[in-house]
């Protein structure tokens, strides 16, 4: 009896000292609150939240009230830690299975079972069969970020971009194509780049998270928009893998305002990475801008192992080009008369050479067919052709494409800059400031040449016994300088907006609209080719110094770009405009030579000259300046 009673105190006393079994939500909240578990930043980060960049407060980015279970969840953690353990308490729903708060909110509920230890028995049990089902058709195992490179004549690809790809059990290199993706974009409704700027700067899109084939992207990408593709295989476990799954479930069905330079598709793809793994933090490091680019070098310089391996996917128009440059002039105008149908594959003959140049034909009819430049049976009769006379001879090696330079090598895309020289007669300092991204005269390393995007151009002077004045504010300019080939014809463009001092540094600053079509062509001279331009330049411009305070105008703008050296470049245009009812005509003049002296900084110097005819007087202005450059 004494041993029996002996037996019955221990286990009493044993029982006691057990944690309480938590049998309803009140338990788990008092669990959560004393582990203090509203305040820990992987709960922020699966609610989307983010401090406000002036009051520091935290809110949410999700612009949908049913992403939170509180009615003040968008700002309040704790408060919306408590509602959604209690509504993971509400009893199933066998005929909408999928509504159930445990189905909406899947890693949430998951990261909650991790820190609270919650029991499977606690919680209604409730299947979700959409989100399993999705799960398992994915058969996640790892995660690489994928990196499509800056596509300046897409407006909602001129930065570039970034989406996931989710590795598969078993998957090999043959089979990768065979993967899902997530990936975040602007529902976008204009197809010019001015609309989209605008409507993306002031976040009137709404983003969309969507799953699709790799193959898929990588033929949108590559095939159809030339665009090479950046592969970087992360070290995510299948474990971090599914909870990021579980996460991009839980913001798929959410409405997310898109703003262009921070909560964008890059910003998306960080938020994602810091839910899989806890303590990454990577969209901490992008507080007022998430540049694409920008994100991949904070994402390969943020945590040393975080990616493993790096590979490159040439694009259809890159594989041309290196194809077409192991062909001398003649024998790549034989391979594209065959493409054009003009001359039949077999009249190339069957040497190895034959064999490059029905290569080649192959290709560019696929080019073509991709972009649309090509009817669809048109294309399959032209390629039937050239494959049965090509399976006829044996297979050649014809290189690899080069690698080019990694994105994350290039220049930071924000830049600051300080000058002096001599502004109309007078002694001036000049200041710049431009947010993102690049232009033409900038470290062609790890960007697209040819291209210029510039948001938030910002420039002001000061004269020699004046105040600072304003010179320049431009919410967009782009320019596309895409050169001619013998097998392609891209057009060349260019568009900008804002506020310039469009008639002189002694007049007063004023709006303006300008841009055009053009062409490009390049020459080989020696080791640096050089890069020629010309576009039609229409401008519209308001002005109190005008006759009726406006004027519209048009005249050719000739350009050349030419690096001197491996750390220079010069640029030099020249312009004239006439405009409508002889209300001003405007010859231009300049000249400007960029000397790289480290990573982030350049030495610079120009020469502008600029003549204006108005009805009553004409001008002549010149600016000189001598000054520094630093990206970051």
């Amino acid at each position: 009896m004494r041993t029996l009673l002996a037996l019955g105190a221990a286990l009493s006393l044993a029982t006691a000292a057990l944690p309480a079994r938590a049998d309803g939500p009140g338990d788990l909240q008092a669990q959560a609150r004393s582990l203090h578990l509203a305040d820990d930043p992987a709960w922020a980060d699966l609610l989307q939240y983010e401090a406000h960049p002036l009051t520091r407060r935290l809110r949410s980015l999700a612009d949908d009230p049913g992403f939170f279970n509180a009615p003040d969840g968008a700002s309040n953690p704790a408060a919306e830690l408590d509602a959604t353990l209690a509504r993971l308490f509400e009893p199933a729903r066998p005929d909408d299975p999928d509504s159930h708060p445990q189905c909406r909110f899947p890693a949430r509920l998951h990261w909650l079972h991790t820190r609270l230890g919650i029991s499977t028995d606690t919680l209604p049990a409730q299947p979700c069969p959409r989100l399993e089902a999705w799960m398992a058709a994915i058969n996640p195992a790892g995660t690489t970020l994928v990196f499509p490179s800056a596509y300046v004549n897409s407006p909602a690809s001129m930065f570039g971009h970034t989406l996931l790809r989710i590795d598969a059990v078993g998957q090999t290199e043959a089979t990768r194509l065979l993967a899902y993706t997530i990936n975040y974009a602007a529902k976008a409704d204009a197809s010019d780049g001015f609309s989209f700027a605008l409507k993306g700067l002031t976040g009137l899109y709404p983003g969309m998270l969507s799953s699709s084939p790799y193959y898929v992207k990588v033929r949108e990408y590559s095939d159809m928009e030339s665009r090479d593709v950046w592969e970087y295989q992360l070290n995510l476990s299948t474990a971090e893998t599914r909870q990021l799954l579980r996460h991009a479930w839980e913001i798929g069905a959410t409405r997310f305002d898109y703003w262009f330079f921070d909560e964008n598709c890059s910003y998306m793809m960080l938020r994602l990475l810091d839910v899989a793994r806890p303590g990454l933090r990577l969209s901490q490091q992008f507080f007022w801008t998430a540049i694409p680019v920008d994100t991949v070098k904070g994402v390969v310089a943020a945590t040393p192992g975080l990616v493993t391996d790096i590979h490159f996917r040439a694009s259809a128009g890159t594989e041309l080009a290196h194809r077409a440059g192991r062909l001398a002039p003649a024998q790549l105008e034989a391979a594209i008369a065959v493409a054009d149908g003009g001359t039949t594959p077999e009249s190339l003959g069957d040497s190895p050479l034959a064999i490059e140049q029905l290569e080649f034909a192959d290709r560019l009819v696929s080019f073509r067919g991709h972009g649309g430049k090509l009817g669809q049976d048109e294309a399959l009769a032209r390629l039937k052709a050239i494959q049965t006379r090509r399976s006829t001879l044996p297979a050649i090696d014809t290189g690899t494409v080069p690698v080019p330079e990694r994105p994350e090598s290039g220049h930071a895309s924000a830049r600051a800059g300080l000058a002096a020289g001599s502004l109309a007669g007078d002694a001036a300092l000049f200041l710049e400031l431009r947010p993102a991204y690049h232009d033409l005269l900038d470290p062609e390393r790890g960007y697209a040449r040819g291209a210029q995007i510039r948001f938030g151009d910002l420039a002001a002077s000061q004269r020699e016994g004046r105040g600072w004045q304003l010179d320049r504010l431009l919410p967009v300019d782009i320019v596309s300088v895409a050169p001619r080939r013998a097998w392609s014809q891209p057009l060349s463009w260019k568009v900008r907006f804002g506020w310039e001092r469009s008639l002189g540094a002694t007049r007063p600053i004023a709006p303006m609209l300008a841009g055009g079509p053009g062409a490009a062509w390049e020459w080989k001279l020696g080791q640096r080719p050089l890069l020629g331009y010309v576009f039609l330049e229409n401008q519209l411009l308001s002005h109190a110094g005008l006759q009726k305070n406006w004027a519209i105008g048009t005249g050719p703008l000739v350009g050349v770009l030419r690096d001197l050296g491996e750390h220079s470049r010069v640029q030099i245009e020249a312009g004239r405009q006439w405009y409508i009812d002889r209300r001003l005509e405007r010859s231009s003049f300049r000249a400007r030579l960029r000397s790289r002296v480290g990573p982030h900084s350049n030495l610079v110097a120009g020469y502008e000259w600029t003549q204006l005819e108005l009805p009553d007087t004409r001008s002549t202005e010149r600016s000189i300046q001598l000054g520094w450059q630093l990206y970051f």
